[in-house]
C-alpha cells in the first residue's frame, strides 16, 4: 500500500533479441552474475510499497522466467503472457491487475539499472499527478525532420527530454485510455502517449530520470552495462 492506495507494478519483458541478433530473448542474457530481467526484478522487490507485481513474458519463455522467480520467491508476483505489441503486452498486465488497484508503475524489465530512488520518486509524484513519467533531458541537439529526410525545425533543446520508465498512473485512467488507443488506428511509442491522444486536460509530471537508466536494446547497450556494474563493484 502507498498512502492508503493499493499499488500495482506491472514489468514488461516480452519482447525479444531481434535487434541484437541473437537466440536467446534479451530478459535473459547475462551480465556479470544475473540475468538482466533478475537485475530489473531485484530492485522492484525491494519496494515493499508493491501490494502486487505482474510480469509480463513471453509464453515460450515462461520456464526460464519461471526459474528466475524461483531465486525470489516473492508471492506478489504473478505472470501472464504478452501480446502481439509492446501495447498489447502492456494492457495484457494492466487487466491482469487486482480489481482493487488504484495506482500501477509499469517498468520496461530490460531497464535492469533504474533505482529503487527513482521509482519511489515517481511514486511521490502521484500523491499530486494522475500520471508521472521518468525522464531525462536531451544532451544533444535534436532536429525534426520532413517526409522526404530533410530538416523542418531545431526543437528548444530546454524542453526537449528522452523518455524512460518507471511511469506511474492511475489504474483506472490508463486502463480506459488504453481502451480508446485499441478502438483508434493513433500509434504509440510509451503509455504516457495516451494522455497527448485521448486525455490532453490531464497533465503529465516529468520526473528526472537517471542517464544510467538504459534500455538493453542493441549490442552496444550490453558492452555499456557491463562497464556499468564493474564500476559499481
Amino acid at each position: 500500500m502507498y498512502k492508503g492506495k493499493f499499488l500495482s507494478a506491472v514489468i514488461t519483458a516480452a519482447g525479444s533479441g531481434t535487434r541484437m541478433g541473437l537466440e536467446i530473448n534479451k530478459p535473459y542474457l547475462e551480465i556479470g552474475s544475473k540475468k538482466i530481467l533478475e537485475l530489473s526484478l531485484t530492485t522492484v522487490t525491494s519496494i515493499e510499497e508493491f501490494d502486487e507485481i505482474i510480469l509480463v513474458i513471453r509464453e515460450e519463455d515462461f520456464s526460464l522466467a519461471t526459474e528466475i522467480l524461483s531465486l525470489f520467491r516473492d508471492p506478489r508476483i504473478k505472470m501472464v503472457a504478452g501480446g502481439a505489441s509492446r501495447e498489447e503486452s502492456t494492457y495484457n498486465g494492466l487487466i491482469a491487475l487486482n480489481p482493487d488497484s488504484d495506482l500501477v508503475l509499469s517498468h520496461d524489465g530490460v531497464r535492469p539499472f533504474a533505482s529503487r530512488g527513482l521509482f519511489l520518486r515517481v511514486l511521490k509524484e502521484m500523491e499530486t499527478y494522475k500520471a508521472a513519467i521518468s525522464a531525462t533531458k536531451s544532451k544533444d541537439t535534436v532536429k525534426v525532420a520532413n517526409e522526404n529526410g530533410e530538416v523542418d525545425f531545431t526543437p528548444n533543446r530546454e524542453f526537449v527530454y528522452n523518455i524512460q520508465t518507471p511511469q506511474g498512473f492511475d489504474t483506472r485512467l490508463i486502463k480506459s485510455l488504453y481502451k480508446k488507443y485499441f478502438e483508434s488506428e493513433a500509434k504509440i511509442t510509451d503509455d504516457s502517449q495516451l494522455f497527448e491522444f485521448f486525455d490532453r486536460d490531464e497533465p503529465v509530471k516529468i520526473v528526472e530520470g537517471e542517464y544510467s537508466n538504459i534500455k538493453m536494446t542493441t549490442t552496444e547497450d550490453i558492452i555499456f552495462a557491463k562497464a556499468f556494474i564493474k564500476g559499481e563493484r
